[in-house]
């Protein structure tokens, strides 16, 4: 039997369907892999069953682990995943030689939503699934729809909405359906990136820690702000730190995850 939704006002429907979908062409299922957007594809295909297309925006720099789970989404969904056409995270870093951080974000918004609203508006009509929850609709802080609103001849629907989803509801369906998430769901060089996920990142990926430094010492900037922590703000600093056996607190303790969904301040886009 379905758990009752947590999200009070919201009830679940179980009858499937949106009126408003009909005959509107193509349905675009915006699929970063996170663990909202990786539940609502998943259930749709349960209890709207439809020709679907899945696409996420692949940015060259995913972990193993992401492209893991992107295979496993595949057999789950019984398709491939469409990925989408644009430029990869290495190409924008060349383009401008600076690395995305706070004050130039354009990682997000020119190599994922940029090729993702052209792609779906080449689609026109259609109608595009978007994993934002139901308790992200309400209160001071509720989101009406994402930030790339008003693609011609593309409506928007928010099924977890709809269906009154919360997050206690997505991790429990998702536990029901045995899929983990990833702790890293977004690129190895994230600036929004805590210590201890750099050092993870550092003990486990050492040939993408090299690639990352040299990034750093040919732009001339650092990922990080001297300002963040009282760690180094270059990968080369902490590198140092690191060999020299400095491990920031609960870092190398496996049973504490490191969701990326959790951060202070992280990309939707990409946790979703």
């Amino acid at each position: 039997m379905e758990a009752a939704t947590e999200t009070p006002g919201l009830q679940e429907r179980r009858d499937g369907g949106f009126p408003c979908s009909a005959g509107l062409g193509r349905k675009i299922v915006a699929l970063s892999g996170g663990k909202d957007s990786t539940a609502m594809a998943l259930r749709l295909a349960e209890v709207e069953p439809a020709e679907y297309e899945y696409c996420i925006t692949p940015t060259g720099r995913e972990l193993p682990v992401m492209v893991e789970h992107w295979a496993k989404l595949e057999c789950l969904l019984g398709k491939p995943l469409t990925r989408i056409p644009g430029p990869s995270l290495l190409d924008k870093i060349k383009q401008y030689k600076a690395l995305p951080n706070f004050r130039m974000r354009y990682c997000t918004r020119e190599v994922k939503i940029e090729p993702f609203i052209k792609y779906a508006a080449s689609l026109a009509p259609a109608i595009c699934y978007v994993g934002i929850r139901a308790d992200e609709v309400l209160g001071d802080d509720a989101r009406e729809g994402t930030d790339w609103n008003g693609i011609e001849g593309v409506k928007q629907d928010l099924p977890l909405v709809r269906w009154g989803w919360g997050i206690n509801r997505v991790t429990e369906y998702l536990r029901e359906r045995g899929v983990t998430i990833p702790e890293r769901t977004d690129c190895d060089c994230c600036y929004h990136q805590r210590i201890g996920e750099w050092w993870r990142l550092w003990r486990d990926h050492k040939d993408r820690w090299q690639e990352i430094e040299a990034l750093e010492t040919w732009t001339g900037h650092t990922l990080r702000s001297e300002q963040r922590d009282s760690w180094p703000a270059s990968l080369q600093g902490m590198r140092e730190q690191f060999e020299a056996g400095n491990i920031p607190k609960g870092a190398a303790q496996t049973t504490i995850p490191l969701d990326v969904a959790e951060r202070s301040t992280m990309c939707a886009w990409c946790a979703r």
